[in-house]
């Protein structure tokens, strides 16, 4: 059903996310996967990034690299092989549930089935566990015709997805 991008570009004040932040994301795909959820793994990375290599050969998940965060962005979209992305930065999660929820946004299609879905970050900082709502966005899922057209970097990605709907569910640090 989904096709996971697991973004481990540039990010802010940082330059390449660590191979345990992506290892800790790769297995957490795990049970999604299992259930029929998740169908497929890209990697993105950018060139160079120490590790990314290996850690897909070892998975068995695509690679996409490139110099810019909007290249490997683009490419990881276009070498997808489900219309249903999931993008998420490396280093984060989803909560127990995500495979319930996604099911009931998407699987069943039907007038009210959203265009796209944000996961927000589990709320850390003081101020997002007063509200919540204002927790970063680190993972989204939309159709790829949907995310091409704004795949700048993560933000535009962001920015491009026309009232999505916030899942219940959040994405938590792991690496």
């Amino acid at each position: 059903m989904l096709s996971a991008v697991i973004f481990a570009g540039a990010g802010p004040g940082r330059s390449f996310a660590s191979p345990e932040a992506i290892v800790r994301t790769l297995a957490s795909l795990v049970p999604a996967a299992i259930a029929g959820t998740v169908r497929d793994v890209t990697l993105a990375a950018m060139s160079g990034a120490p590790g990314a290599r290996q850690i897909a050969d070892h998975a068995g998940c695509e690679l996409v690299e490139a110099a810019t965060p909007g290249d490997v962005l683009r490419a990881a979209i276009a070498a997808a092989r489900g219309d249903l992305l999931f993008v998420l930065l490396a280093g984060r999660a989803p909560e127990p549930g995500f495979v319930e929820e996604v099911t009931d946004l998407f699987d069943r299609a039907s007038d009210r089935t959203p265009r796209a879905a944000v996961l927000r970050a589990e709320p850390g900082a003081f101020l997002h566990r007063l509200i919540p709502a204002i927790s970063p966005v680190e993972g989204l899922i939309a159709r790829r015709r949907d995310m091409a057209a704004g795949a700048a970097d993560f933000a535009g990605l962001r920015r491009a997805l026309s009232a999505p709907v916030a899942m219940k569910c959040r994405l938590r640090r792991v690496g």
